[in-house]
């Protein structure tokens, strides 16, 4: 496969390291698929790699990709004065902990590597992960690259989760968005959703904008949706999240097969139509991505306020939190995350004003301030100080499990 990035002028001006000159002082950091990627094209390249550095220590003292992997301490002992490429997925943080904390000098990524190159042998790597699926390559690379833009350009690209629909054709136990404690699930005026997309996207570059549900393909004004942000210019990538049970009409296969457009399958595994979909968006050439899945356990909440080392705890293991730029809209409101914005609607646990953006306040101006400033952001809000985090910490439990009959969802304060 030959990837090349769609966007390369968001690096204009940006200085591209010279890996030749780097080679034999260079040192990668993060033992992961982005780390993977890199060290094969580097290696191809015929670059000397010094290690791989990582703070998992279940990692380190071992090889990846034939290539040592040691602690970042050790990595700042042995080579001091070497080059360090970031490649963690979250990679804002990972740079500021190697130049802050690490106090490297030369702390670069790999943008000009990943700009343009061919995968050839890369897919039959045995180091690659289980979820690696070889047709997504190209919408992996992308996602990191964006992340490259913000590091490397110091522009901001922003992305937001828009719920269009409550209703789901299936009722999960462990529904990441509670659907199934709504009792009379909604679909959202199709014009108030135009209204919201348009105040959040306005002069914002977005790499990428996730709609979802309830079970997306069940909101029959989807095709009209995604043509309009097709033709928003702010718009790098529009993603279509569905849970594979519901197969797509004729009107909605014929707008996505935009080039802007990938369409999201979450595996749910016996309740996906995982062949019957996959077979045909490759006949009408519609991009897409079979999202391997693992399903952890409900937040619990705590009665009382977590503490400031709680917190910063908890930080760690939250993907929002973790995250600038990246917020959930819903009906009207821009919340911090999807937890937030469901359980305020639920009345579950209600947020104050300023912990979520009122996107129809008639002010237009001081809105367009307000969605600046949260979108720049990632604060915590009140119920971050009673959850224990958005994140992959929790227990794991059995994808897509099914509530029984007359089984309510439980919320879980402690």
């Amino acid at each position: 496969m030959h990837y090349k990035f769609s966007y390369p002028e968001l690096f204009d001006g940006v200085e591209k390291p010279d890996f030749q000159k780097l080679s034999g002082n260079l040192v990668l950091y993060g033992a992961g698929f982005q780390g993977l990627l890199a060290a094969h094209l580097l290696k191809r390249d015929g670059v000397e790699i010094l290690c791989f550095a990582d703070r998992d220590v279940r990692k380190q003292n071992t090889l990846y990709y034939g290539i040592l992997v040691i602690s970042p301490e050790e990595m700042k002992e042995k080579y001091p004065d070497a080059a360090v490429m970031a490649t963690p997925y979250v990679l804002a943080p990972a740079v500021k902990y190697l130049k802050e904390e690490l106090c490297y000098k030369t702390v670069i990524t790999p943008f000009s590597l990943f700009m343009d190159f061919d995968s050839e042998g890369f897919d039959d790597l045995k180091e690659l992960p289980s979820w690696y699926i070889p047709e997504t390559l190209d919408y992996n690379v992308d996602k990191f690259m964006q992340k490259c833009v913000n590091i490397e350009a110091g522009k901001s690209l922003f992305a937001v989760d828009l719920s269009v629909t409550e209703r789901c054709t299936l009722k999960c136990r462990n529904c990441a968005s509670f659907m199934p404690a709504y009792e009379n699930p909604a679909d959202f005026v199709y014009e108030d959703v135009i209204n919201d997309i348009s105040e959040i996207i306005k002069s914002r570059k977005f790499d990428q904008i996730l709609i979802e549900g309830g079970e997306l393909f069940l909101w029959k004004p989807l095709p009209k949706l995604l043509d309009f942000l097709c033709e928003r210019e702010e718009v790098m990538q529009i993603i279509p999240i569905t849970n594979g049970t519901v197969v797509p009409n004729e009107a909605l296969l014929a707008t996505m097969c935009h080039p802007k457009v990938l369409v999201r399958i979450s595996d749910y595994g016996e309740y996906t139509k995982t062949e019957q979909l996959t077979e045909l968006f490759k006949r009408r050439n519609i991009k897409y991505k079979l999202q391997k899945q693992k399903w952890y356990q409900h937040p619990v909440f705590s009665k009382e306020r977590k503490s400031a080392s709680e917190l910063k705890e908890i930080k760690t293991s939250c993907c929002k939190l973790q995250k600038e730029g990246d917020k959930f809209a819903m009906d009207g409101m821009l919340f911090l995350c999807p937890i937030q914005a469901n359980l305020h609607r639920l009345g579950v646990f209600k947020s104050k004003p300023g912990e979520y953006i009122d996107l129809r306040n008639p002010d237009k101006e001081e809105l367009q301030m307000q969605i600046e400033d949260f979108m720049q952001k990632s604060k915590p809000v009140e119920l971050c100080l009673h959850c224990n985090g958005r994140g992959y910490m929790g227990m794991e439990v059995p994808v897509a499990e099914q509530l029984e009959r007359g089984e309510e969802i439980r919320f879980c304060f402690e």
